[in-house]
């Protein structure tokens, strides 16, 4: 393209020259063109140089090529084949399968459960209980003892006591004396119990002349449980006359 450039460019030139009526300018052009004609390489040279250099760098070993083609070609089939080869369905919802998972996860979760150790007789807190050894209703209390003690009384008496004498192996519990006449609750009295083997307490309760009839002592503990009961009667003293 640059020659054909030069010699359109160079006739251009003299053209111009002629038509200035100056031809000796061309003669200059003529000599430059001649050299530059002589020193430049035809492009069909620079071409098969070119084509020359390439099939230089990508020359093959005659020989090597088929080998070449084999092991493509076996490369394609293994690929072809593993792709090929048929996989199993596996279905995420498998009943089975989900099944066959739960039971493991049973399984496991029952190894891991230990049992609580059983508590021994022993470990148990012992139960405190308060216990009434002996209920007397009497009309005196002299030095800590029972005076006239009985189950049936005249109305002439003033007052009556109800003796206790209980057993308490823990702490200080309180206790409660409720008197009925009659089934119905004529007063309550609360104290309270220290720990001792047998503790004599005893409250008291002033009869009336018109209460004639059937009474009883219950005593509770401070659960409100009865842990102990004593019934009596009151007779009228003109029954004995």
């Amino acid at each position: 393209m640059s020659f054909l450039f030069i010699t359109i460019t160079l006739m251009i030139l003299v053209a111009i020259s002629f038509w200035m009526k100056v031809p000796k300018a061309s003669a200059p052009l003529f000599i430059i063109y001649i050299i530059f004609a002589f020193t430049k390489e035809s492009p069909s040279d620079v071409e098969a140089d070119k084509v020359k250099i390439i099939r230089d760098e990508f020359q093959y070993d005659s020989e090597s090529l088929p080998d070449m083609k084999v092991k493509d070609q076996n490369f394609i089939t293994e690929k072809t084949k593993k792709s090929i080869d048929p996989k199993p369905l596996v279905f995420k919802n498998d009943p089975k399968q989900n099944n066959k998972k739960s039971k493991k996860k049973v399984e496991s979760g029952s190894k891991k459960i230990v049992k609580e150790p059983s508590k021994s007789k022993k470990d148990k807190k012992p139960v405190h209980e308060l216990v009434v050894k002996d209920i007397k209703i009497c009309k005196n209390i002299y030095k800590r003892t029972p005076v006239g003690s009985d189950v049936v009384f005249t109305n002439n008496v003033d007052s009556l006591y109800c003796y206790t004498r209980i057993q308490n192996t823990g702490p200080k519990r309180e206790v409660k004396h409720v008197w009925y006449f009659n089934n119905q609750v004529m007063t309550q009295v609360r104290y309270n119990v220290k720990k001792s083997n047998i503790y004599r307490s005893w409250t008291k309760k002033t009869i009336l002349r018109s209460q004639v009839g059937n009474w009883r002592v219950e005593i509770h503990d401070n659960h409100g449980t009865l842990i102990g009961s004593k019934k009596f009667k009151i007779k009228d003293i003109s029954d004995y006359n």
